[in-house]
C-alpha cells in the first residue's frame, strides 16, 4: 500500500513538472488578471500555475518591469481594502481589545 502511494506521489510530481513552452511567458492568462486586478485575484489553486509563469516571466526581456507593475497593483488594491476595518479579522480584532480592556479594568477595580 505505502508502495503504491509513492509510485503515486512520484508519477504525479513529474508529470506536473513537466514545462509547457510558451513564445511568452508574460502573456499567460494569470499575468494578464494579476496585471490588472493586481496579486490577490489569483485563487488558492491557480498559484502554482502562477508561479511558474512568473518564473518564465522573469527570464523575458520585460518580465522584470511586468513583476514591478503586479506588485504596485497589489499594493494599490490592498491599501484601498486597508482603509475600511471590516469583516472577520476586524471582529476577532475588536473582541479581543474589548475583552483586554474588561480584563484591565476589572483588575484596576479590584485592588
Amino acid at each position: 500500500m505505502v508502495t503504491i502511494l509513492r509510485v503515486f506521489i512520484f508519477s504525479f510530481a513529474v508529470l506536473s513538472a513537466q514545462e509547457v513552452i510558451k513564445d511568452n511567458a508574460c502573456n499567460s492568462d494569470l499575468i494578464k488578471r494579476a496585471k490588472k486586478e493586481g496579486m490577490r485575484s489569483i485563487r488558492v489553486n491557480e498559484m502554482p500555475r502562477y508561479l511558474i509563469d512568473l518564473w518564465n516571466c522573469r527570464k523575458e526581456e520585460n518580465g522584470k518591469k511586468t513583476l514591478k507593475r503586479i506588485n504596485d497593483k497589489t499594493v494599490e488594491k490592498d491599501f484601498e481594502h486597508s482603509e475600511k476595518f471590516t469583516g472577520f479579522t476586524a471582529t476577532c480584532a475588536y473582541c479581543t481589545t474589548t475583552t483586554v480592556f474588561i480584563f484591565y479594568i476589572y483588575k484596576i477595580l479590584s485592588n
